[in-house]
């Protein structure tokens, strides 16, 4: 598992209540610090990695108690005062078991070296992020709380 104490563990075993759950989430994704942080090069923001994100609601909620759903998603160029840029932009709707609140989040990824497949991705997990923000997951990350190693 993805656990780092007993306590944490200990914690996402007596979650019960959605409130429980988000915060053994939290826990479990402060608990990966500062190994599961990203910073973003361009524009010097940190959050999590995606990857820890998933895992940790796969872990607290298991699987099929929560998911997402990819509301659009495109590729848009500009002229920007260096040349041509590309975005990959998605807008997702995430979801938990049990509540009918489903909020939307939009992310966006640059396009780099022509690998579009990677913006997307980018950019869908981007929105993932911001869209479980609604329900205090990774709220960290919106705090200016995270400290990249």
């Amino acid at each position: 598992m993805i656990y780092t104490t007993d306590q944490t563990k200990q914690q996402v075993l007596d979650a019960k209540t959605i409130e429980d759950k988000v915060k053994a989430v939290n826990k479990v994704l402060q608990d990966g610090e500062p190994g599961n942080i990203s910073i973003d090069n361009y524009s010097g923001f940190t959050g999590y990695k995606p990857q820890f994100i998933l895992d940790a609601l796969n872990a607290v909620f298991k699987l099929g108690n929560w998911g997402f759903e990819e509301i659009h998603a495109e590729i848009v160029t500009h002229q920007t005062e260096k040349g041509t840029s590309s975005l990959a932009i998605a807008q997702v709707k995430v979801w938990i078991k049990t509540i009918d609140f489903t909020p939307v989040g939009y992310g966006q990824s640059r396009v780099t070296k022509g690998d579009i497949g990677d913006a997307k991705k980018g950019a869908q997990t981007d929105a993932i992020k911001k869209a479980l923000s609604y329900f205090s997951i990774g709220n960290r990350a919106y705090h200016g709380l995270l400290k990249a190693a």
